[in-house]
């Protein structure tokens, strides 16, 4: 496992102990570097708080106060088995990047329908029987059809965070990945680089009461 950098809360006292040192102290660069935590980290990938971590103990180390940045343990460290370097885009998952998506062409009609009859069919053995009581997959959408609209109920909270916005901790925004990595599993060849939801007040098994209310993350 690689040690990354220390978790939000640990990062954040840090900084604190730092910006403390920093005002009492003449300091090359006055302020110690940011940390990556709340919107940073969930918008950062892991070779990214990595290099801000190592950025912070060289500012501590330059100014004479690494002893409040050595003592924080082992359990308070972001760990992984492989940092993640992708960049990271408005749900956690990798960015769409405009040299991968002129690359790639929208697959056949055909191809699509048989993907979305996939996801209708075997909703719940791909996403877990929680979430398919509360979302349903609706249709693939933009010019390479590699985005999916997927219908959520607004009452309910996914275990990710929210249905806009990922959690801070790590282990809720992987839950994420993992839900689009089985979607994606389950309708190979053919992928979605984004997912969009839009809400209902009605239970999403049942047809709904009123047009959804539509917005993206």
């Amino acid at each position: 496992m690689k040690r990354i950098c220390p978790n939000p809360m640990p990062w954040h006292e840090a900084f604190e102990r730092l910006t403390k040192y920093a005002q009492l102290h003449p300091c090359v660069s006055p302020s110690p570097p940011k940390p990556l935590i709340l919107a940073g980290w969930a918008y950062s990938n892991d070779v990214e708080k990595m290099q801000r971590w190592e950025e912070t103990v060289a500012w501590a180390a330059i100014n004479g106060c690494t002893n409040l940045v050595s003592g924080i343990p082992d359990s308070d460290f972001y760990f992984v088995e492989k940092p993640a370097s992708y960049e990271v885009g408005p749900l956690g998952g990798p960015m769409y990047r405009s040299w991968d998506f002129g690359a790639k062409s929208r697959p056949p009609a055909d191809q699509l329908t048989q993907s979305m009859d996939i996801l209708f069919s075997r909703w719940a053995e791909i996403v877990g029987n929680e979430l398919a009581n509360v979302t349903r997959p609706l249709l693939f959408t933009g010019e390479k059809a590699r985005r999916l609209l997927i219908l959520a109920n607004a009452t309910s909270t996914p275990p990710w965070g929210s249905w806009s916005q990922l959690s801070t901790q790590e282990s809720k925004r992987r839950t994420f990945s993992h839900f689009r990595a089985a979607i994606n599993e389950a309708i190979a060849p053919h992928e979605v680089d984004h997912i969009d939801f839009t809400f209902t007040d009605n239970p999403v098994q049942s047809a709904p009461g009123g047009e959804p209310r539509t917005a993206r993350p």
